[in-house]
């Protein structure tokens, strides 16, 4: 099968987690023979131009002629359907997989009629929760013409649904993380706060941006600095530098500089690190299709403490693996911090039960089995030219 991959992002990059997605599932599909073409957006810098040794490159073939915003170019559109009609013709796809509805699954309808090819679009958390209130129609329009669609959690399945009836053919496939990569760290054995020199480190990862609820954590920071024992780890960054100086203004204001770190941009494999130093992860999301780093966190046997974002409550075991509050709820995220933060014991069986959860349920071998069904199953219904 020669599957024809479309993406925002794509190893080297790491920006959000649809790159970290894509790369693992390459990975397993070149593993199982598959060919595969990623129609993306180029490298950040020309020293990343390779795509690393887990990738045989004699299956893969790299396209850097991604259109961000097809709605609005459509001369690119143009070339690239021209482009790929003559690569069907030299190499012919069997099928296209699109991730995000807006812009890969809808430019993904275009060139799917253009080829006579099926189309999949894996639908994974902001083309919904957030487009669909913006742009309904271009969702709609790509959740019609879709032949198939994958829904990372069944919160978004049930969103989609309410806007355009698409539960006929659409699937969920959960998002899988890594467990041979992310582990709990060597050391984490059970201290009491009166035995352990060491802080309580509360921390949270990724891109800093409104959907994560970054106020939301501020807030929380300021609560659970008042202990000393407290300390907070950020494993990400901005992509606005607005929003860091807000952040660098609010640290400031309240005193709290030297309380909390904020690490910068992270190569994935740091990523473990980093939540290696944390005994409890916090997310206060307000958008979420199924979080990447709450399953890292996990798998990195880490107790969570969680707003019920979209997706979120499918991992997060409420009581079991972490716990659950209502978004912007404030009070409920301080006090399940402050329960774990005083019960060591707790985070430790939290924590344990969570890496058993995500073993189980969220490995990517999974996940790219069931996807490739997905993708056999509609290359053997779809009419032939």
């Amino acid at each position: 099968m020669h599957i024809c991959l479309i993406s925002p992002s794509f190893p080297p990059m790491v920006d959000g987690g649809v790159a970290i997605s894509t790369g693992r599932l390459v990975e397993r599909f070149l593993r199982a023979g598959y060919r595969v073409t990623v129609l993306t957006t180029p490298p950040n810098s020309p020293e990343n131009s390779g795509c690393g040794s887990p990738f045989n490159r004699e299956h893969l073939a790299l396209c850097y002629d991604f259109v961000e915003d097809p709605l609005h170019s459509q001369p690119a559109v143009a070339n690239l359907c021209d482009s790929f009609q003559v690569r069907q013709q030299q190499d012919p796809f069997d099928v296209i997989l699109a991730y995000f509805v807006y812009p890969g699954g809808y430019l993904a309808t275009i060139l799917g009629e253009r080829l006579r090819l099926p189309v999949v679009c894996s639908c994974r958390g902001n083309d919904i929760t957030k487009d669909m209130f913006i742009d309904p129609s271009t969702i709609a329009t790509v959740l019609q013409r879709s032949t198939h669609l994958i829904f990372v959690s069944n919160s978004l399945l049930r969103m989609a649904d309410t806007l355009v009836p698409c539960r006929a053919k659409a699937t969920f496939v959960a998002n899988a993380v890594d467990c041979s990569m992310f582990v709990p760290a060597a050391d984490s054995r059970v201290k009491s706060t009166v035995e352990s020199a060491q802080p309580t480190v509360v921390g949270t990862s990724g891109i800093l941006r409104w959907k994560k609820g970054i106020p939301l954590f501020l807030d929380l920071i300021r609560q659970l600095c008042v202990s000393p024992e407290v300390r907070i780890l950020i494993a990400g960054y901005s992509w606005f530098a607005d929003d860091e100086q807000q952040i660098a203004a609010f640290l400031r204001d309240f005193e709290l500089t030297d309380r909390v770190e904020i690490t910068g941009p992270l190569p994935h494999p740091e990523m473990c690190r980093a939540l290696q130093r944390m005994d409890i992860y916090v997310s206060t999301s307000y958008q979420e299709g199924m979080p990447n780093g709450v399953l890292e966190a996990m798998a990195c046997g880490l107790p969570v403490v969680a707003t019920d974002a979209d997706g979120t409550p499918e991992l997060v075991e409420d009581g079991v693996t972490g716990y659950l509050c209502r978004m912007g709820d404030l009070e409920t995220l301080a006090a399940g911090c402050h329960r774990l933060i005083e019960q060591p014991v707790l985070r430790q069986c939290m924590g344990k039960a969570g890496r058993q959860r995500v073993q189980q349920y969220f490995h990517p071998d999974q996940e790219a089995a069931a996807i490739a069904e997905i993708l056999h199953q509609v290359c053997a219904e779809f009419p032939k030219a």
